[in-house]
């Protein structure tokens, strides 16, 4: 008699199964996303916390573009800002120097890249 009414309830079971595992994937996965938007809320408050800092240094912006591979052949004083000259391998490099500045509570005001045979040779105004 049991093994009757498991034999017709067999595709019901399965589908119920189906349907509760189902429900636990799309449970944890909202938990996932819920406890994600709580590190970014949380992530913003706390940069919305933060101090300016000091402006950058030209010591600064030499050790920010060693870091990232950027050779400085000339850095001049021009207003309030910097006119820096160099050399760069990649533009990506540049870019994400650039970004990285900005970051840093520096404006890239404006730039140029220009293609040479050595590599890329880069025109950055800055203000710090």
């Amino acid at each position: 008699m049991r093994g009757e009414w498991l034999q017709r309830k067999r595709m019901s079971l399965a589908w119920g199964l189906v349907g509760l595992l189902l429900a636990v994937l799309a449970l944890r996965e909202g938990m996932a996303w819920w406890r994600e938007q709580g590190q970014w809320r949380s992530l913003a408050e706390s940069v919305a916390t933060l101090e300016p800092g000091a402006p950058m240094s030209l010591e600064r912006l030499r050790q920010s573009a060693q870091a990232r591979g950027i050779a400085l052949d000339d850095v001049q004083p021009e207003g309030e800002g910097w006119q820096v000259r160099g050399k760069v391998a990649q533009a990506q490099a540049l870019q994400g120097w650039l970004q990285a500045l900005a970051e840093e509570g520096a404006q890239p005001l404006q730039w140029a890249l220009a293609r040479e045979t050595d590599g890329l040779r880069f025109d950055v105004r800055v203000r710090p």
